[in-house]
């Protein structure tokens, strides 16, 4: 397990969940950390002062922009490497006022060269252009680890498309960097990727929004990091 993240890794929307009933439910599956993140930001501040306050689960925030940097242990800093965006992408607008945020709050982070490969809601957002190609893919996750970047993330959020363990292989051997998958998978899916080389699984929030006992969701998926 890396020291910065886990194996597992729920994406939690607190404009959706900012009950603390459900973030100790959430410790008691045996979630170490959660990372709170979404288009709005509306419960945020207080649900990670909330959480860091009564759970000994570690915060990790995805911020979507500036306005979203709050105290918490981690924040990640996602170069969307494939966005179209003066906003998202590497040395973007949306990037640097992000890391002057960052820095003023004195907050740990972790930079991240971060690929959309899904028609989701994120590739919307970061107005992401789509990388078809498996060489194309490895490409990028190589010329990332060569200017510095030692996390890879891969969004692979679409119903109509699954990662590709080969292509999970194939950019370990190619960078052995730490890598992160982003998908809606089952418990069964998630050890399939962990036992494939990806070293973090994040599960998107609207996975357990829709879900009819999120709980009992997250703890199979928790279970299921048990190799």
């Amino acid at each position: 397990m890396s020291n910065l993240l886990p194996r597992y890794l729920p994406l939690i929307d607190p404009d959706h969940f900012h009950d603390l009933a459900f973030y100790r439910e959430l410790e008691d599956t045996g979630v170490e950390a959660v990372l709170l993140g979404g288009t709005g930001s509306a419960y945020l501040r207080d649900v990670a002062a909330m959480v860091r306050a009564h759970t000994q689960m570690r915060i990790v925030l995805y911020p979507a922009g500036p306005d979203s940097v709050c105290p918490v242990d981690l924040v990640l800093m996602p170069d969307v490497m494939n966005s179209n965006s003066h906003f998202a992408r590497p040395f973007g607008s949306g990037s640097v006022a992000t890391a002057i945020a960052i820095a003023k709050q004195g907050l740990a982070y972790l930079p991240v060269a971060y690929f959309i490969l899904g028609d989701s809601t994120a590739r919307w957002y970061f107005d992401a252009f789509p990388i078809n190609s498996d060489k194309l893919i490895i490409g990028y996750c190589t010329y990332a680890k060569m200017v510095g970047y030692r996390h890879i993330a891969l969004d692979c959020e679409d119903p109509k498309r699954q990662i590709d363990l080969g292509l999970v292989r194939k950019i370990k051997q190619a960078t052995g960097l730490h890598l992160t998958v982003s998908d809606e998978i089952t418990p069964e899916q998630l050890r399939e990727l962990l036992i494939s080389g990806v070293d973090t699984v994040v599960t998107p929030s609207n996975l357990l929004e829709t879900a009819d006992d999120p709980i009992a969701l997250v703890r199979a998926l928790q279970d299921a990091i048990i190799l």
